[in-house]
């Protein structure tokens, strides 16, 4: 998925600086930080067993559950060059080499040949590259946002899957959903992460106690699958929205 995702990605030409990635990829390359730095340890000690363990959970709760899902709108809607995408395959790039050198010594050659599809590599094999464990700075603000945030998201998404179950929305990008101001505390300027984090067209807070899940306003874009009021604005592309009416002018550009 990761290798897929960093075909047209120049790590020379399209790198963005770690100041300046989104919030979702910091919070991405921080998480791996941990994970290197753990299985670093369990190297150490020949525990090859937490390796597995502490690599599978990684793969399958942070990347699959989370992080892969939420990205695929910003990859495969969003315009080529966008400094959103290019942000995120700064991640997967970080993210895939990585995972080449951590797995290098137990996938000997699997990872090994991945790492032949590695855009920007300096060695030809994974066998000579060396391998120095993350250090990525996410400010402690920033990280209690991300714990607001995916508690607000554990809250919401037995809602939207009871919306689901009674038909009201087939998939999630049909909803609109209101979320309880005080569940949200200092994070009120987070609304956009929110809203992708949990694929939903629209989000806005209320004072109700619990969220509410409803049909999203407008119209399905015919192009990235959001409900939104502006299809049709453009007419040269009357079933598509104003962010995909941009992407799809910059890719003809």
């Amino acid at each position: 998925y990761q290798l897929s995702n960093i075909y047209d990605f120049d790590p020379a030409k399209h790198s963005v600086p770690h100041e300046k990635l989104t919030c979702l990829d910091r919070w991405i390359l921080g998480e791996f930080a941990k994970l290197e730095k753990d299985v670093v340890q369990a190297f150490d000690k020949y525990e090859f067993h937490v390796v597995y363990q502490k690599v599978s959970q990684f793969i399958a709760v942070e990347l699959s559950s989370i992080y892969h899902d939420v990205i695929k709108d910003r990859l495969y809607t969003d315009a080529a060059n966008s400094h959103r995408r290019r942000s995120t395959q700064t991640a997967l790039h970080r993210l895939v080499a990585g995972l080449c050198k951590m797995l290098a010594p137990v996938l000997v050659f699997t990872a090994d040949e991945a790492w032949d599809f590695v855009p920007g590599k300096t060695v030809e094999s994974i066998h000579r590259a060396g391998w120095q464990p993350s250090c990525v700075f996410v400010s402690e603000s920033e990280l209690n946002d991300w714990r607001v945030l995916f508690a607000v998201r554990d809250m919401a998404l037995p809602e939207l899957e009871k919306a689901r179950q009674a038909k009201i929305i087939g998939k999630s990008l049909d909803a609109k959903i209101e979320i309880p101001k005080g569940s949200l505390e200092a994070q009120m300027g987070r609304l956009d992460d929110l809203r992708e984090l949990l694929n939903v067209s629209q989000i806005r807070l209320t004072d109700s106690a619990s969220p509410v899940v409803s049909k999203a306003d407008g119209q399905k874009c015919e192009r990235c699958w959001h409900w939104e009021t502006d299809i049709g604005s453009a007419p040269e592309h009357p079933t598509i929205c104003g962010r995909c009416v941009e992407a799809v002018k910059q890719a003809k550009g």
